[in-house]
């Protein structure tokens, strides 16, 4: 018997433009429909996975953002900054 693996080449699949500076973490959401992102801009951003959706800026950290994760049920994203602190997001949009 014969297995035979095709790997095909790695494609696209969208684009996200919005930080004003780095991106230094990304985190998705356990349902595939949200993408929360950090910064050394001192923000996160929440992205709609479908393309006509618009994105979210959440400000509040007041140096660069290091760490972004969301909670196994998808309803809080936490993210940590280089200020000293931990803030929690309800992403509900």
């Amino acid at each position: 018997m014969v297995i035979r693996l095709i790997k095909s080449d790695p494609s696209l699949q969208r684009h996200f433009k919005g930080h004003r500076d780095s991106v230094t973490c990304v985190d998705i959401n356990c349902n595939m429909q949200q993408i929360a992102t950090g910064s050394l801009d001192s923000s996160v951003m929440i992205w709609r996975m479908k393309t006509q959706m618009r994105s979210y800026r959440l400000a509040g950290h007041k140096e660069a953002v290091t760490c972004v994760h969301f909670s196994p049920s998808g309803h809080l994203v936490a993210s940590a900054s280089r200020d000293k602190t931990v803030r929690l997001w309800v992403p509900s949009l």
